[in-house]
């Protein structure tokens, strides 16, 4: 049912005894391309894990503010600096994945291993923000970790393969990313309504729109257009869950960059007010 783009992975291929120990359980969730790629979902969670546990040394480092925080800020500014390093990662890789699936013949089920590798950080990073949001769930909250468990089903089950072809328009809301980190740091570095904040929400809003608002919802406009011509293909229940999900999320960036808005329009009068906190700033860290 899949149609193939290249052989090619952007890793090396992980152990064999590896993929052979998780296939039967793949198989039976209809993830028949996972067990090719769980090496570098692994492999990701822990680096950004390893990240996550450098960042009070780095941040104290670069920071004086970092150790004047509350445990709470603490575990928060960390976060922060993970998804940082995650939405410069995927960034990065926003042409090479473009260019990639732009050679799929079927945008339902096409599936290259390069594309799968790709894939394969994000999913690694949705991985280790459950478990950090399970593992501080009197901090997250209990709403977070359904975020997390949302957006971790969503990039797994695209190793059906399904719908890898729409990817980049999700990794492409990773360029707003680094600009709400920037706003959440100047925050808790005593720069809040500073000419660099400003500016630099200037570049946040532009950004969430073109990229989360006006690309976002064309592309779920397509993506729905093409899973409704072709419903008879696929499982319904899987169907209307990612229709629902799609809509959600793009609901949810409509939302927020009202707020982001707002809180920016209400800051350049001098209120004291965060427009990353008003918007619901740990949507930085944990996007989609």
């Amino acid at each position: 049912m899949s149609s193939t783009a290249s052989n090619d992975g952007l890793f090396p291929r992980g152990p064999l005894l590896l993929e052979n120990l998780v296939t039967p359980y793949c198989e039976k969730l209809g993830l028949y391309k996972l067990p090719r790629h769980i090496h570098v979902i692994i492999l990701s969670a822990l680096f950004y894990q390893l990240i996550n546990l450098l960042s009070p040394w780095i941040s104290n480092q670069f920071s004086r503010h970092y150790k004047q925080l509350s445990r709470r800020s603490k575990l928060n500014w960390d976060s922060h600096v993970v998804s940082s390093v995650q939405s410069v990662l995927l960034i990065s890789l926003g042409y090479p994945i473009l260019r990639e699936v732009n050679r799929f013949s079927d945008k339902l089920f096409g599936y290259s291993v390069y594309a799968g590798d790709i894939y394969a950080l994000a999913d690694g990073y949705f991985l280790w923000d459950l478990y950090i949001t399970i593992r501080y769930l009197n901090v997250t909250g209990f709403g977070f970790v359904v975020h997390a468990v949302a957006a971790l089903f969503v990039v797994t089950f695209s190793y059906s393969p399904y719908l890898m072809y729409y990817g980049p328009t999700y990794l492409s809301w990773e360029l707003s990313t680094p600009f709400l980190n920037i706003h959440y740091f100047l925050d808790k570095t005593n720069k809040t309504g500073s000419k660099l904040q400003i500016f630099n929400g200037v570049l946040l809003i532009l950004t969430f729109i073109c990229v989360r608002i006006v690309w976002g919802w064309y592309s779920a406009y397509s993506t729905s257009m093409e899973i409704i011509r072709r419903v008879t293909e696929i499982p319904r229940g899987l169907s209307l869950f990612y229709l629902a999900a799609n809509m959600s999320l793009n609901c949810l960036n409509l939302f927020w960059v009202f707020k982001m808005m707002d809180a920016i329009r209400r800051r350049a009068h001098g209120e004291k007010v965060s427009p990353v906190q008003t918007a619901n700033s740990e949507v930085a860290k944990k996007n989609l």
